[in-house]
This record gives structure tokens, sequence and C-alpha cells, in this order.
């Protein structure tokens, strides 16, 4: 037992001297102060403070309804960073929740990563409410409950609507922003969007946010940019990359009524993004909408769309995806759907391909007589 008891501590001994004695200073970071505020459409900005001195303070934060993280390194002032991040109108949806958190080292080289906060973006000028019903929220002011209540009811009519017409269901939760005026909207819009200013009754942000002011329509435009949504939540970025005519065409089919008779039919290629031309923005919409009320109409239903939708989301091409599906390219479906108004292409129009196909194999043919009369002599002469 002795023998045991010196053993013991002789290894107790070994071991205060092979282990660091603990520090008997502050160990690790201690955040004293953390703060996150912002002014609406103009900036936001991130303090955080810690006992001690800071060597590096990195900001990350994520936006509800994008995939990244945003990355900043932070100004520092002894045990203070600041961050302030200047913002564009738009550039944030309304109603959005930002998540943050700080990656932190002192000059001892003690590292912190902090807790995950989060604040919802709105514009506190206006006295917002809101209300849930399901996976879906809807933001408002200047009305009574009873209000809230009529909006979500339309929005359930409109998400059965959608699915009747398009087979589209909701597949993430969704939040409706409603201003009173277009006025007051426009500090949540973009100024310019694809290099056009923006004049607009409502606006789908991403897959998660719409905004739309209370004109006389709402109605209509609520079930238009919900289109837009469930859309994006059921293709996923290739949403971005779809043609002007089939974006557009499926919110407007879904608006229950007509943008107006066709007279002049615009050639699908102009269609493939929105007109710069003001003249020809309403026709393009009236268009787009055609188009797809002749496909789901004339060619397969919202199964079909469904399937073009899904396999255009897989990285197809619009041609392979339209091939695959209806049994015609771009091409096709112009003809297909002039002949269908009754603004049938020209004849010179409707065989171009083929007459480029004539042409492509006549100028191979000549390449190949060309070469056998240089190759030829020159091959004699060597002879």
């Amino acid at each position: 037992m002795q023998r045991t008891a010196v053993v013991i501590l002789l290894l107790s001994l070994f071991l205060s001297v092979a282990t660091p004695a603990p520090v008997q200073a502050r160990e690790g970071i201690r955040v004293i102060y953390e703060s996150a505020s912002y002014i609406f459409a103009q900036k936001m900005v991130f303090e955080v403070a810690i006992e001690g001195e800071l060597r590096e303070a990195n900001l990350f934060y994520q936006i509800e309804g994008e995939t990244g993280q945003h990355y900043h390194r932070a100004t520092i002032n002894d045990g203070t960073a600041t961050e302030v991040i200047f913002l564009r109108p738009g550039e944030i949806p309304p109603a959005a929740e930002i998540t943050y958190f700080w990656r932190l080292e002192d000059v001892n080289g003690y590292l912190l990563r902090t807790e995950e906060r989060s604040f919802l973006y709105l514009d506190q000028q206006l006295p917002w409410q809101s209300q849930e019903r399901g996976d879906t929220t809807i933001f408002w002011y200047g009305k009574d409950r009873q209000f809230a209540d009529t909006v979500l009811t339309h929005l359930d009519r409109s998400f059965t609507h959608i699915k009747n017409r398009l087979g589209l269901t909701q597949k993430e939760p969704i939040k409706v922003v409603i201003y009173q005026s277009s006025r007051e909207m426009q500090r949540a819009l973009p100024q310019q969007w694809g290099g056009q200013p923006v004049i607009t009754l409502g606006v789908a942000f991403n897959h998660r946010t719409l905004v739309l002011f209370l004109d006389w329509g709402w109605e209509r435009t609520l079930t238009h940019e919900l289109t837009h949504l469930l859309t994006f939540q059921l293709m996923g970025e290739p949403y971005d990359y779809l043609p002007f005519w089939l974006c557009e065409g499926l919110a407007t089919y879904t608006e229950g009524r007509s943008r107006g008779p066709i007279t002049e039919p615009l050639r699908l290629s102009y269609l493939s993004s929105k007109p710069t031309k003001p003249e020809l923005v309403g026709p393009a919409y009236a268009q787009a909408q055609s188009i797809v009320t002749f496909l789901v109409e004339e060619h397969g239903g919202k199964e079909k769309v469904n399937r073009l939708l899904t396999t255009l989301a897989e990285g197809a091409t619009v041609d392979d995806a339209s091939l695959t599906v209806y049994g015609f390219d771009r091409r096709g479906l112009e003809r297909k759907w002039r002949d269908w108004l009754g603004y049938p292409l020209p004849e010179e129009e409707t065989s171009i391909g083929i007459e480029v196909a004539a042409i492509g194999e006549l100028i191979e043919l000549v390449i190949a007589l060309l070469l056998v009369l240089i190759v030829l002599p020159i091959w004699r002469l060597k002879r």
C-alpha cells in the first residue's frame, strides 16, 4: 500500500509538471456588448465589444431567401469592432430576417464565434402589423385585423387557383408585404431592374417574399406575384434564366383576365427578355399570356407545363426541354402558336430552317471541291 501511494504521489508530481499550469488571468474572449441596427434602405450598423483588445473581427450575415453568406472585416478600435453596411433601395427584401454572427480574435490569440442573432428588416417609418396562417405571413399597416383576414382568405383562393391551373404548390414559407401606396412602396424597391426604371404594382423578390400596394386590382397582382414565387420554389435558381414569355406568361395566365387582343404578334426571339420600348411592354405581356394559354389548353395541360419547368430546372435548354416535353422547339412553338392565333409566319420564314441547312450542305460541298482542285494539282507536281 505504501509503494502504491508513492507511485501515485510521483505520478501526480509528473502530471503537475507536464500539464501547463492554469492561467490565472481571464481565459478566452468575453463579449460585453453586441448590437445591430439599421435605417431602412440606407444602412445597417453592427457592433461588438469585448473585455480586452481585439486583433481581428469578421462579421458574417445572411439574408432570408438567399443561399450565400455575406462577409465583412470590421473596423477595430481597441476592444470594439464596428461594421457599417450601406444599402440601396431594394437590396434587401422587406420583412426579410437577417441572421448574423461574429468571428473574433483578441491580441492574446483567443478565438470566439458568437451566437447567431437575427432581426426583421422592415421600414421603421410605418406601423407594421403581422399575422400568420400556416406557412404564410402577411405584413401590413393602416388597416384593421379584418383586412388581414381578407388578404389571407384571398391567398388561400390564389393557392388553389394556381394549383388548378398550373399544378404549382407552396413548398416553403412565404411572406407578403402590403403597402398602402406606391410612393411608400418605392422605398422598398430597386430604382432600376434590368437597366429599366421600376414601375410596378408588385414585385416577387425571391422565392419567399412578395411586395405589393393596395391599388384597385391588388387581388390580381397578388395572384400574379404568388405565381412567380411558386414557380421559383419549384425550380430553384434556374428560375432566374426563364425567358420572359414563359416567366411572365405563367404569371399572367393565372390572373383570371385577358391581357387584350393580339393583332401584331412579336417574334418569339424578341420575347426572350422584357422589351425596352415602353409601347411594347403591354403587347409583350399579352403575348406571353397567350403563349402559355396555348401550351396549357392545346398541348397537355398543367402536367406538361410542370414537366417543362422541372426539365428546365434540371439544366436543359429551352429548346431541349420543349422538344422533350412537347416534341417541338421554340421555332416549332412559334409556328404552331401563330397558326393557332390566325397569324401564320410567312412561308419563307417557316422554311428558313430547311434553307439554312441546305445552304450549309452546299457550302461544305463547295469547300470540298475547292480542296480537291487545289490539293490535286499540287500532289501531281510533287509526283
